[in-house]
């Protein structure tokens, strides 16, 4: 079981190095974002054209922290381009639940020409230990597409969803700071076990000889 452990790990570390390369290659030179295009991989930089508004009404995710700070990763947003379709807008990091500050953040993203941005999938799919999300109470855990469209009433009908990548609006977003990459660590502790197991049970095997 350790063994299998370390070897996921170790298939962990290459997805993470691809999720890296990717953003690190599509940021320097953000192509414009096309809702026809329905393959990106996620972490892609895009650029959001004036065709796209954020709508003021933001959600903060609770139970999330960053140096004492809230983290808000998701402003309801309302994007128009060719076709009409309905997506949420990460803002990242914000010291608190302000209000006003979040309207600075959208009033800047609504005026400035283009905005960079990247790509995270929108799935209904939580962890197992995140707690569910209390609509009612309009308190969250996590972004979960089936409950925004319920908290929201629209139809999502973009497969992602938006995290601000532009330094002009907001200055702590770099994605890679919050892509931990410790599987090889993790691969190296577990192979270590798994060899660890396997000189035990060869000590106990002879001494029951």
């Amino acid at each position: 079981m350790t063994f299998v452990l370390g070897c996921w790990q170790l298939y962990r570390l290459e997805w993470k190095n691809n999720l890296i390369q990717n953003i690190n290659s599509s940021i320097v030179t953000p192509n414009f974002y096309s809702p026809d295009i329905v393959d990106y991989s996620e972490l892609t930089a895009v650029k959001l054209d004036n065709d796209y508004t954020a709508i003021d009404q933001p959600i903060f995710i609770e139970s999330k922290t960053n140096q004492n700070k809230s983290w808000l990763p998701c402003c309801h947003a309302t994007f128009f381009s060719m076709i009409k379709i309905y997506s949420f807008l990460n803002l990242g990091w914000v010291p608190d639940k302000n209000i006003e500050n979040i309207k600075n953040i959208i009033i800047q993203f609504n005026q400035k020409k283009d905005v960079n941005v990247y790509l995270r999938y929108l799935t209904s799919d939580k962890d197992f230990f995140i707690p569910e999300n209390n609509l009612t109470s309009n308190i969250w855990f996590s972004v979960n597409r089936k409950n925004l469209e319920d908290h929201f009433q629209e139809k999502i009908v973009s497969p992602y969803y938006f995290v601000l990548l532009d330094s002009e609006i907001k200055s702590d977003l770099n994605p890679i700071i919050f892509l931990r990459n410790n599987h090889l660590n993790y691969s190296i502790t577990w192979f270590l076990l798994s060899l660890s197991s396997i000189v035990m049970l060869l000590i106990i095997r002879r001494k029951n000889e």
